[in-house]
């Protein structure tokens, strides 16, 4: 993950204008138009070798994976954290289940944290130790139709002692605005 893209441009913009030459090296830069990338974008793809018959996997563990829908790491210092959501319930109501997880170390996994079930959400404001959850969520009328596109935001926070330290044990979810 590119964690200075700034810093990466400051970079490359130094570097470019401390090299006089490249005026004279214009001519040996192929147009872009005539990339390999390019052409392939817009060539049909034709087989080139062998087809290769694959077997669906019997795995337990798949199907679970084939339900996540999100993955969304953060980027908060010392956070080996990531947020994933998975597809379930109705689709049309808060089908999406959003869970907070941390590494724990190879042996042990992931602890995982359930946020709630929502129609959309997306991760904004981070610091350390916490971020902000904005989603939309539906929830059923009083006449027993649905009501969509309720806009909810949630502050989630854990107790961060830097990149060592371990996972939480638990974690904090408070309705904000």
């Amino acid at each position: 993950m590119l964690r200075h893209p700034l810093l990466l441009l400051a970079i490359a913009g130094t570097v470019t204008a401390c090299d006089s030459g490249v005026e004279t090296r214009k001519a040996d830069v192929p147009n872009a138009g005539t990339s390999t990338v390019a052409a392939s974008a817009t060539t049909p793809a034709t087989a080139s070798g062998p087809a290769q018959a694959v077997q669906a996997q019997t795995d337990d563990y798949l199907q679970s994976a084939a339900s996540v829908v999100a993955v969304t790491p953060l980027t908060a210092p010392g956070a080996d954290a990531k947020l994933f959501g998975l597809a379930g319930g109705d689709p049309a109501l808060n089908g999406d289940h959003a869970y907070l997880a941390f590494f724990i170390d190879p042996s042990e996994g992931w602890r995982v944290f359930p946020l709630g079930d929502f129609e959309r959400w997306s991760v904004g404001e981070q610091g350390p130790g916490r971020f902000v959850l904005e989603t939309t969520q539906g929830r059923m009328g009083d006449n027993g139709d649905m009501i969509n596109g309720e806009v909810k935001r949630f502050i989630v926070t854990w107790e961060s002692g830097g990149p060592d330290a371990p996972a939480p044990s638990t974690i904090t979810v408070t309705p904000a605005t």
